[in-house]
């Protein structure tokens, strides 16, 4: 019966999914996210291994986007609490700061009591990562999915913020999907160029050519762009 209420039920990393649309295509997370969802159907305590996983994958990807790799040594609450400390939590434009992040914090700490809880599960009851005993009491799917709707809250939430600070100001890694008001502002100032029967458009080419030119001159485009509007916000 257990069976086949396990081979009947399908679950989806939905929020995850929809926030991984905000950037360029991520194989490896998506990978993940599809071995998650494949183990609930089939084998649901790999999913314990799986979701602590995809959680420091996330958290990596981010600090390796703003230039500031994590430590191999730490482990996964470090490294999440390593990432929220990193990211703007809150818009730029609160009326409240002060008493927002407060708030926001409370919510994180409960992240990382989560975090905590994925580890044990994973440590304790996980598949792959230290083996187990053959005989060893198992958890069933109600567990697994809760591991994984876990993972997926945070994961989401995580990468939205992130994605949405990106797109405000360049990282170390700079993808050339998040920037079209530059794109198209600087394709304005050079000419198409023409490659037999090709169109290449003057931002693309630069941008895998020479990816260097490409951030020095969204850097620049970045600063001018913050310097007039701070001289709008004091007329």
């Amino acid at each position: 019966m257990a069976e086949s209420a396990a081979s009947e039920f399908r679950f989806e990393m939905v929020g995850t999914r929809e926030a991984l649309k905000l950037g360029p295509p991520a194989e490896a997370i998506e990978q993940q996210i599809q071995a998650i969802e494949e183990a609930l159907a089939s084998i649901p305590d790999f999913a314990f291994d799986l979701s602590k996983t995809l959680v420091e994958s996330v958290c990596k990807t981010v600090l390796a986007d703003i230039g500031q790799p994590a430590d191999p040594n730490w482990d996964a609450p470090k490294l999440l609490k390593e990432t929220t400390n990193r990211l703007s939590l809150l818009p730029p434009s609160h009326p409240n700061p002060q008493k927002a992040r407060d708030s926001v914090e409370k919510t994180i700490r409960g992240m990382l009591q989560t975090i905590q809880g994925l580890c044990e599960l994973r440590n304790n009851y996980g598949m792959a990562s230290h083996g187990r005993d053959g005989f060893a009491p198992r958890l069933d799917l109600r567990q697994a999915t809760l591991a994984a709707q876990a993972a997926d809250t945070i994961v989401s939430f995580l990468y939205r913020i992130h994605r949405d600070a990106l797109t405000q100001k360049p990282g170390a890694r700079v993808y050339y999907e998040d920037h079209e008001d530059f794109n198209e502002a600087f394709d304005q100032d050079y000419e198409v160029i023409q490659l037999g029967g090709l169109e290449l458009m003057p931002s693309r080419v630069l941008y895998l050519c020479d990816h260097e030119a490409y951030k020095a001159a969204l850097a620049e485009f970045v600063a001018d762009r913050d310097d007039a509007a701070d001289e709008g916000e004091e007329v």
